[in-house]
Protein backbone atom coordinates (compact mmCIF):
# COMPACT_ATOMS: atom_id res chain seq x y z
CA UNK A 1 0.00 0.00 0.00
CA UNK A 2 1.26 3.70 -1.04
CA UNK A 3 0.08 7.16 -0.39
CA UNK A 4 -1.36 8.25 -3.57
CA UNK A 5 -0.40 11.57 -4.13
CA UNK A 6 -3.13 13.99 -6.43
CA UNK A 7 -0.84 17.07 -6.63
CA UNK A 8 2.77 16.81 -8.21
CA UNK A 9 4.93 16.59 -4.72
CA UNK A 10 7.97 18.18 -6.96
CA UNK A 11 6.69 21.36 -7.66
CA UNK A 12 4.68 22.11 -4.99
CA UNK A 13 6.88 25.06 -3.99
CA UNK A 14 5.99 24.68 -0.35
CA UNK A 15 7.76 26.83 2.18
CA UNK A 16 9.09 25.95 6.08
CA UNK A 17 6.08 23.25 5.70
CA UNK A 18 4.30 22.53 9.11
CA UNK A 19 2.22 19.15 9.50
CA UNK A 20 -1.01 19.52 11.71
CA UNK A 21 -2.93 16.02 11.98
CA UNK A 22 -5.56 14.35 13.83
CA UNK A 23 -6.60 10.40 14.02
CA UNK A 24 -10.53 10.22 14.81
CA UNK A 25 -11.29 7.85 16.98
CA UNK A 26 -10.48 7.14 20.75
CA UNK A 27 -8.29 10.45 21.10
CA UNK A 28 -10.99 12.49 19.44
CA UNK A 29 -13.99 13.39 21.91
CA UNK A 30 -16.59 15.22 20.81
CA UNK A 31 -14.43 15.51 17.80
CA UNK A 32 -12.73 18.47 19.23
CA UNK A 33 -9.16 17.32 17.17
CA UNK A 34 -10.80 16.26 13.68
CA UNK A 35 -13.10 19.19 13.77
CA UNK A 36 -10.25 21.49 14.13
CA UNK A 37 -8.73 19.91 11.33
CA UNK A 38 -11.97 20.03 9.26
CA UNK A 39 -12.43 23.89 9.91
CA UNK A 40 -8.72 24.45 8.61
CA UNK A 41 -9.70 22.62 5.62
CA UNK A 42 -13.09 24.55 4.77
CA UNK A 43 -11.91 28.01 5.81
CA UNK A 44 -8.79 27.84 4.76
CA UNK A 45 -7.39 27.79 0.80
CA UNK A 46 -6.77 23.95 1.11
CA UNK A 47 -6.03 21.79 -2.14
CA UNK A 48 -6.23 17.87 -1.42
CA UNK A 49 -2.73 16.73 -1.50
CA UNK A 50 -2.99 12.76 -1.63
CA UNK A 51 -5.12 9.79 0.10
CA UNK A 52 -3.95 6.91 1.65
CA UNK A 53 -5.87 3.90 1.62
CA UNK A 54 -6.44 1.32 5.00
CA UNK A 55 -5.98 -2.18 3.88
CA UNK A 56 -2.87 -2.82 5.78
CA UNK A 57 -4.27 -0.48 8.58
CA UNK A 58 -7.87 -1.28 9.12
CA UNK A 59 -10.15 -4.16 10.74
CA UNK A 60 -13.26 -3.69 8.22
CA UNK A 61 -15.26 -5.94 10.85
CA UNK A 62 -14.53 -2.97 13.56
CA UNK A 63 -14.49 0.28 11.28
CA UNK A 64 -16.73 -1.02 8.09
CA UNK A 65 -17.21 0.89 5.10
CA UNK A 66 -19.73 2.82 4.62
CA UNK A 67 -22.31 2.05 1.72
CA UNK A 68 -23.84 5.13 -0.11
CA UNK A 69 -26.18 5.13 -2.97
CA UNK A 70 -25.59 6.55 -6.41
CA UNK A 71 -28.31 8.26 -8.80
CA UNK A 72 -31.19 6.43 -7.01
CA UNK A 73 -30.04 3.28 -9.07
CA UNK A 74 -26.59 2.26 -7.98
CA UNK A 75 -24.58 1.96 -5.23
CA UNK A 76 -20.91 2.56 -3.86
CA UNK A 77 -18.22 1.84 -1.07
CA UNK A 78 -16.69 4.39 0.56
CA UNK A 79 -14.19 2.90 2.77
CA UNK A 80 -12.28 4.09 5.67
CA UNK A 81 -8.84 6.16 4.36
CA UNK A 82 -6.78 9.07 5.33
CA UNK A 83 -6.63 12.40 3.53
CA UNK A 84 -3.81 15.11 3.20
CA UNK A 85 -4.17 18.73 2.19
CA UNK A 86 -2.34 21.59 1.54
CA UNK A 87 -2.59 25.37 2.45
CA UNK A 88 0.86 26.94 0.20
CA UNK A 89 0.86 29.93 2.33
CA UNK A 90 -0.48 30.77 5.43
CA UNK A 91 0.14 34.06 7.41
CA UNK A 92 2.21 34.45 10.19
CA UNK A 93 1.73 37.24 13.35
CA UNK A 94 4.26 38.64 15.59
CA UNK A 95 1.55 37.67 18.19
CA UNK A 96 1.17 34.29 16.84
CA UNK A 97 -2.92 34.30 17.44
CA UNK A 98 -5.22 35.13 15.21
CA UNK A 99 -7.21 38.08 15.94
CA UNK A 100 -10.70 37.48 16.41
CA UNK A 101 -13.61 40.41 15.05
CA UNK A 102 -12.84 43.48 17.05
CA UNK A 103 -9.22 43.04 18.19
CA UNK A 104 -5.96 44.74 16.96
CA UNK A 105 -3.49 42.79 14.76
CA UNK A 106 -0.15 44.77 15.46
CA UNK A 107 2.38 43.24 13.25
CA UNK A 108 3.56 45.83 10.64
CA UNK A 109 2.98 44.95 7.18
CA UNK A 110 6.32 44.27 6.68
CA UNK A 111 7.54 41.92 9.31
CA UNK A 112 4.59 39.51 7.89
CA UNK A 113 5.58 35.80 6.41
CA UNK A 114 3.80 32.92 5.49
CA UNK A 115 4.48 29.00 5.79
CA UNK A 116 2.75 25.80 4.15
CA UNK A 117 0.81 24.00 5.78
CA UNK A 118 -0.29 20.32 5.25
CA UNK A 119 -3.27 19.13 6.78
CA UNK A 120 -3.93 15.16 7.54
CA UNK A 121 -6.70 13.40 8.92
CA UNK A 122 -7.49 10.09 9.31
CA UNK A 123 -9.66 7.15 10.95
CA UNK A 124 -7.08 5.40 14.44
CA UNK A 125 -5.60 2.62 12.86
CA UNK A 126 -6.31 -0.57 14.36
CA UNK A 127 -3.43 -2.59 13.19
CA UNK A 128 0.05 -2.13 12.55
CA UNK A 129 0.89 1.21 14.22
CA UNK A 130 4.67 1.09 13.79
CA UNK A 131 4.79 0.54 9.86
CA UNK A 132 1.98 3.26 9.44
CA UNK A 133 4.09 5.86 11.37
CA UNK A 134 7.15 5.02 9.38
CA UNK A 135 5.18 5.09 6.27
CA UNK A 136 3.50 8.75 7.21
CA UNK A 137 7.44 9.62 8.34
CA UNK A 138 8.46 8.57 5.18
CA UNK A 139 5.81 10.59 2.91
CA UNK A 140 6.21 14.03 5.28
CA UNK A 141 9.78 13.87 4.57
CA UNK A 142 9.55 13.56 0.76
CA UNK A 143 6.98 17.25 0.76
CA UNK A 144 9.87 18.59 3.09
CA UNK A 145 8.23 18.48 6.59
CA UNK A 146 10.74 19.07 9.24
CA UNK A 147 7.97 20.44 12.48
CA UNK A 148 4.67 18.57 13.06
CA UNK A 149 2.01 19.31 15.58
CA UNK A 150 -1.08 16.44 16.39
CA UNK A 151 -4.40 16.71 18.10
CA UNK A 152 -6.65 15.15 20.48
CA UNK A 153 -8.91 15.14 22.19
CA UNK A 154 -10.84 13.62 25.67
CA UNK A 155 -14.10 13.58 27.74
CA UNK A 156 -13.12 14.93 31.86
CA UNK A 157 -14.87 15.83 34.34
CA UNK A 158 -15.10 19.80 33.59
CA UNK A 159 -18.49 21.64 33.11
CA UNK A 160 -19.26 23.74 29.67
CA UNK A 161 -19.44 26.68 31.17
CA UNK A 162 -15.28 27.25 31.48
CA UNK A 163 -12.88 27.18 29.00
CA UNK A 164 -11.55 24.09 27.97
CA UNK A 165 -8.23 22.74 29.22
CA UNK A 166 -5.28 22.59 26.89
CA UNK A 167 -1.98 20.16 27.55
CA UNK A 168 0.79 19.55 25.74
CA UNK A 169 4.21 18.39 25.24
CA UNK A 170 6.63 18.10 22.56
CA UNK A 171 10.24 16.05 21.37
CA UNK A 172 11.89 19.33 20.73
CA UNK A 173 13.26 21.66 23.67
CA UNK A 174 12.40 25.16 21.99
CA UNK A 175 9.18 23.78 21.23
CA UNK A 176 8.51 22.74 24.90
CA UNK A 177 9.80 26.18 26.10
CA UNK A 178 7.50 27.67 23.48
CA UNK A 179 4.64 25.60 25.25
CA UNK A 180 6.02 26.13 28.19
CA UNK A 181 5.63 30.29 27.73
CA UNK A 182 2.35 30.02 26.42
CA UNK A 183 1.06 28.25 29.62
CA UNK A 184 0.47 25.29 27.98
CA UNK A 185 1.47 22.80 30.64
CA UNK A 186 2.86 19.37 30.57
CA UNK A 187 0.05 16.35 30.90
CA UNK A 188 1.71 13.90 33.37
CA UNK A 189 -0.28 10.93 31.85
CA UNK A 190 0.19 7.58 32.27
CA UNK A 191 -1.38 5.32 30.61
CA UNK A 192 -2.77 3.21 27.16
CA UNK A 193 -2.18 5.59 24.48
CA UNK A 194 -3.74 6.48 21.28
CA UNK A 195 -2.21 6.93 17.57
CA UNK A 196 -1.49 10.18 18.23
CA UNK A 197 1.54 9.44 20.45
CA UNK A 198 2.88 6.39 18.34
CA UNK A 199 3.10 8.76 15.39
CA UNK A 200 4.92 11.49 17.29
CA UNK A 201 7.52 8.60 18.50
CA UNK A 202 7.65 7.45 15.20
CA UNK A 203 8.53 10.96 13.26
CA UNK A 204 11.12 11.91 16.04
CA UNK A 205 12.95 8.92 15.24
CA UNK A 206 13.37 10.49 11.78
CA UNK A 207 14.24 14.12 12.93
CA UNK A 208 10.99 15.67 12.63
CA UNK A 209 10.11 17.96 15.46
CA UNK A 210 6.49 17.03 17.18
CA UNK A 211 4.25 19.01 19.56
CA UNK A 212 1.43 17.33 21.03
CA UNK A 213 -2.04 19.51 21.80
CA UNK A 214 -4.72 17.39 23.62
CA UNK A 215 -8.53 18.97 25.10
CA UNK A 216 -10.70 18.42 27.33
CA UNK A 217 -14.29 18.32 26.99
CA UNK A 218 -17.04 17.72 29.38
CA UNK A 219 -17.90 14.15 30.08
CA UNK A 220 -22.21 15.07 29.97
CA UNK A 221 -21.89 16.94 26.23
CA UNK A 222 -20.98 14.41 24.26
CA UNK A 223 -21.78 16.12 21.14
CA UNK A 224 -19.55 18.01 18.30
CA UNK A 225 -17.73 20.49 20.59
CA UNK A 226 -16.45 24.06 18.85
CA UNK A 227 -14.69 25.03 22.36
CA UNK A 228 -12.58 22.13 22.33
CA UNK A 229 -11.41 22.99 18.81
CA UNK A 230 -11.00 26.64 19.11
CA UNK A 231 -8.96 26.01 22.27
CA UNK A 232 -6.92 23.43 20.62
CA UNK A 233 -6.67 25.51 17.47
CA UNK A 234 -5.27 28.83 19.25
CA UNK A 235 -2.35 27.14 21.08
CA UNK A 236 -1.62 25.97 17.95
CA UNK A 237 -1.42 29.31 16.37
CA UNK A 238 0.56 30.48 19.35
CA UNK A 239 3.39 27.88 19.06
CA UNK A 240 3.86 28.31 15.66
CA UNK A 241 2.80 31.74 15.14
CA UNK A 242 -0.07 31.31 12.50
CA UNK A 243 -2.65 33.89 11.83
CA UNK A 244 -5.67 31.99 11.48
CA UNK A 245 -8.65 33.29 12.04
CA UNK A 246 -11.25 31.06 14.40
CA UNK A 247 -13.96 33.54 14.94
CA UNK A 248 -16.37 31.13 12.89
CA UNK A 249 -15.41 28.48 15.81
CA UNK A 250 -15.62 30.87 18.84
CA UNK A 251 -18.90 31.92 17.56
CA UNK A 252 -20.12 28.25 17.48
CA UNK A 253 -18.96 27.58 20.96
CA UNK A 254 -20.71 29.89 22.00
CA UNK A 255 -23.98 28.92 20.63
CA UNK A 256 -23.07 25.68 21.94
CA UNK A 257 -22.60 26.91 25.80
CA UNK A 258 -26.16 28.67 25.32
CA UNK A 259 -28.30 25.80 24.46
CA UNK A 260 -26.41 23.09 26.90
CA UNK A 261 -27.39 26.21 29.30
CA UNK A 262 -30.86 25.95 28.69
CA UNK A 263 -31.05 21.79 28.78
CA UNK A 264 -29.11 21.82 31.81
CA UNK A 265 -31.35 24.72 33.35
CA UNK A 266 -34.42 22.11 32.57
CA UNK A 267 -32.86 19.15 34.81
CA UNK A 268 -32.08 19.35 38.35
CA UNK A 269 -29.75 17.10 38.93
CA UNK A 270 -27.67 18.03 35.75
CA UNK A 271 -27.75 21.80 36.97
CA UNK A 272 -26.11 20.74 40.36
CA UNK A 273 -23.59 18.34 38.79
CA UNK A 274 -22.23 21.33 36.89
CA UNK A 275 -22.49 23.54 39.59
CA UNK A 276 -20.20 21.12 41.40
CA UNK A 277 -18.01 21.20 38.41
CA UNK A 278 -17.57 24.63 38.25
CA UNK A 279 -16.68 24.96 41.57
CA UNK A 280 -14.11 22.23 41.64
CA UNK A 281 -12.52 23.86 38.43
CA UNK A 282 -12.33 26.86 39.87
CA UNK A 283 -10.20 25.87 43.06
CA UNK A 284 -8.17 22.86 41.02
CA UNK A 285 -4.66 24.14 41.40
CA UNK A 286 -3.20 21.31 38.51
CA UNK A 287 -4.45 21.14 34.81
CA UNK A 288 -5.64 18.19 34.07
CA UNK A 289 -4.16 15.27 32.52
CA UNK A 290 -6.06 13.97 29.07
CA UNK A 291 -9.53 12.69 30.16
CA UNK A 292 -8.37 13.02 33.58
CA UNK A 293 -10.98 13.39 36.51
CA UNK A 294 -11.22 16.37 39.04
CA UNK A 295 -9.11 15.80 42.18
CA UNK A 296 -11.28 15.62 45.30
CA UNK A 297 -10.20 17.80 47.98
CA UNK A 298 -7.52 16.07 50.33
CA UNK A 299 -9.20 16.47 53.47
CA UNK A 300 -12.98 16.63 52.98
CA UNK A 301 -14.53 18.11 55.70
CA UNK A 302 -17.25 16.05 57.54
CA UNK A 303 -20.70 17.77 55.68
CA UNK A 304 -19.13 16.86 52.34
CA UNK A 305 -19.96 14.34 50.04
CA UNK A 306 -18.99 12.64 47.14
CA UNK A 307 -21.32 13.30 44.55
CA UNK A 308 -21.25 11.49 40.86
CA UNK A 309 -23.83 11.90 37.77
CA UNK A 310 -26.19 9.39 37.77
CA UNK A 311 -27.59 10.81 34.72
CA UNK A 312 -26.87 9.26 31.37
CA UNK A 313 -24.88 11.90 29.06
CA UNK A 314 -27.40 10.92 26.38
CA UNK A 315 -30.00 12.22 28.25
CA UNK A 316 -28.46 15.67 27.47
CA UNK A 317 -28.27 15.35 24.29
CA UNK A 318 -31.87 14.14 24.04
CA UNK A 319 -32.97 17.58 26.15
CA UNK A 320 -30.41 19.59 23.07
CA UNK A 321 -32.19 17.94 20.86
CA UNK A 322 -35.44 18.79 21.78
CA UNK A 323 -34.13 22.42 22.90
CA UNK A 324 -33.83 22.62 18.85
CA UNK A 325 -36.88 21.42 17.79
CA UNK A 326 -38.88 23.58 19.75
CA UNK A 327 -37.25 26.68 18.58
CA UNK A 328 -37.25 25.23 15.02
CA UNK A 329 -41.30 25.27 15.58
CA UNK A 330 -41.35 28.37 17.72
CA UNK A 331 -38.46 29.78 15.83
CA UNK A 332 -35.39 31.89 17.32
CA UNK A 333 -35.35 34.47 19.75
CA UNK A 334 -33.72 37.52 19.29
CA UNK A 335 -29.95 37.35 18.68
CA UNK A 336 -30.13 33.49 19.07
CA UNK A 337 -29.14 31.05 16.81
CA UNK A 338 -29.62 27.31 17.05
CA UNK A 339 -26.52 26.35 15.29
CA UNK A 340 -25.12 23.07 16.91
CA UNK A 341 -22.47 21.92 14.34
CA UNK A 342 -19.00 22.72 14.25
Amino acid sequence: MTIEPLLDLESLGLHDPLLVGAFTGWADASVGASGAIRFLVESLPAERLATWDGDEYYDFVELRPVSRTIDGRDRALDWPHAEFWVVREVPTSIMGIASEPGEPDDAPEAERKTRSVVLFLAPEPRMRWRSHSRELAAFVQRIGIRQAAFLGAAFADVPHTRPALVTGWATDPSLRVRLESLGVPFSPYQGPSSMQSATIEGLRYQGIACASLFGNGPHYLPVPNANVSHALLRRLCATFDLAINLSGLQVTGRQLVTQADVAVAERAELREHVARLEAQYDAQAMPFAPGESLRPSPQPSADEETHSLEVDPQDLVRELEEFLRRRQREGPRDGEDTDLTT
